[in-house]
């Protein structure tokens, strides 16, 4: 009996070890698909009965051949020809050497593994050379900077535990950084395409004594649920945000002291203040396009004016599905895309060769009549109201249209509309402050300007506020429902 169970266990352990290996073969080979700017360059799997250990070092940024085509010499001119010569700091131009990270895991087997019952747990670190950990505990003392625990369920899902130590730096005479380090816990599928997370950053102080900037922030608390089916670029599903509080104080203002010379007063003071922001978005895929929302909220404090109310609502959609992950897919795949490189001539014209590449699909997607906006801004002080919002996008597009050129058929069907409501006092109150330091016109001035604005048609008056209203369509452009040529009449 005791043989059985010793053997049934053995058997369950070697499975579970099998599954776990598998799981890992499947993730680092996605990987590198995702963007051209990652890269697994190294990969080490050591397995054993009761565990394993893997050994990844991903590869950031540029890679190596991109650098090279970026710093090769210019081919030499023909006999007789002039050299060409290069334009600003071309010849100097490199991309920045790629970050290298190396990460290890050790893997306990299930079905006991590390004390609970799952197919395995896993232990994550970073590995670190002797000059990086130096440079590390300068930061984050003897701690680990990034430590991570899996637990591994047997149908292939996991959930991690995230954790980033908290970190100091400090400087006499120069300034100093704390931040209290982050906590994550993310939960994933079996098929890696749903995933929830929440996740706490407890808080960041920040100041350059030198330039006399001080920055504050608040806890900051995240948690999304998400499903990735369509690709982690379409990802459905629900996120959300807060913010407790955010500080930034700039004594000198916010140039600091680049310019020493600049003559007294110029670098006025900046305080800002922003408290309770909340952050909501939300996107969905219905019969194959693609929308979504993202709001923000919150209050605060411009130097000594208080905000009571400050909101921002900015959407998406009827983007085709398709056809925009397609463009996003080979965007994310080019590293001319990537800034690799990015002043050298050949850079230059792969850019050119992925846009004409792309242009077709991005033509297609305007049958969709796409739309995308600021649907709302606004913003309140002291009782008074005032509000932005635009929407750009495609109407009408048939498939003759797709036969114009890409600035035709944005002249024929595209349409923008945008409007504006703001309190006249604001008005008054900005080119009030604006004299001061001869940046704007005398207050008196502006309310003429508003007031032969006003008679002219390009704005109105509506009891305490000036509105406006501009639209674009069908290739005419309209102020206030009247076309432009027609103002002034």
């Amino acid at each position: 009996m005791a043989a059985a169970i010793v053997v049934a266990y053995g058997g369950s352990t070697w499975w579970t070890g099998s599954k776990v290996r598998s799981i890992y073969d499947t993730a680092l080979d996605e990987m590198p698909k995702q963007t051209a700017l990652l890269r697994v360059t190294e990969r080490k799997y050591e397995r054993g009965f009761f565990g394993a250990v893997s050994t990844v070092t991903l590869e950031i940024g540029c890679a190596a051949d991109a650098a090279a085509v970026a710093q090769a010499p210019a081919a030499k001119p023909a006999e007789g020809e002039e050299p060409e010569e290069e334009e600003g700091d071309e010849a100097d131009a490199k991309p920045p050497k790629p970050l290298r990270i190396t990460i290890r895991d050790t893997i306990h087997h299930g079905p006991i593994a590390g004390g609970k019952l799952a197919a395995a747990t896993i232990d994550s670190e970073l590995v670190l050379d002797i000059k990086a950990q130096a440079e590390a505990e300068k930061l984050f003392g003897k701690a680990k900077p990034l430590t991570a625990f899996t637990k591994v369920n047997f149908d292939g899902s996991y959930a991690i535990d995230m954790a980033v130590a908290p970190a100091k730096l400090a400087e006499d005479g120069k300034g100093q950084l704390a931040w209290q380090g982050a906590q994550a816990h993310i939960e994933v599928n079996a098929a890696r395409t749903k995933a929830r997370y929440d996740m706490t950053m407890p808080g960041l102080d920040f100041n350059d004594a030198a330039k006399g900037v001080q920055m504050k922030m608040g806890k900051f608390t995240a948690k999304a649920d998400m499903d990735s089916s369509a690709g982690w670029l379409l990802a459905t599903g629900k996120t959300e945000g807060r913010l407790e509080a955010f500080e930034l104080s700039a004594t000198k203002g916010l140039a600091g002291s680049a310019d020493a010379d600049a003559p007294a007063g110029t670098h006025k003071p900046v305080k800002v203040l922003l408290q309770n922001m909340d952050l909501v978005g939300e996107a969905s895929i219905k019969d194959g396009l693609y929308a979504s929302d993202a709001s923000l909220k919150g209050q605060g404090k411009i130097g000594e004016t208080s905000i009571d109310k400050f909101e921002m609502a900015s959407g998406a959609r009827r983007i085709h599905a398709a056809g925009y992950k397609k463009l996003a897919d080979a965007y994310l795949q080019s590293s001319a895309a990537a800034g690799c490189g990015k002043s050298s001539k050949a850079t230059q014209a792969a850019m050119k060769a992925l846009a004409d590449q792309l242009a077709p699909d991005l033509k297609a997607m305007a049958k969709y009549s796409p739309e995308f906006g600021l649907d709302k801004m606004l913003v309140e002080i002291g009782g008074k109201r005032g509000e932005v919002s635009y929407t750009a996008g495609m109407v009408g597009v048939t498939d003759e249209d797709l036969q114009a050129p890409g600035m035709a058929l944005l002249m024929k069907r595209g349409v923008l509309k945008a409007n504006a409501r703001l309190p006249v006092q604001w008005i008054e109150q900005i080119a009030e402050t604006g004299a001061e330091s001869g940046q704007t016109p005398p207050p008196e001035m502006v309310a003429g300007l508003v007031e032969q604005g006003e008679q002219l048609g390009f704005v109105k008056r509506d009891g305490e506020h000036v509105t406006g209203q501009v639209e674009f369509s069908e290739g005419s452009l309209k102020v206030n429902g009247k076309p432009l040529n027609a103002l002034g009449k």
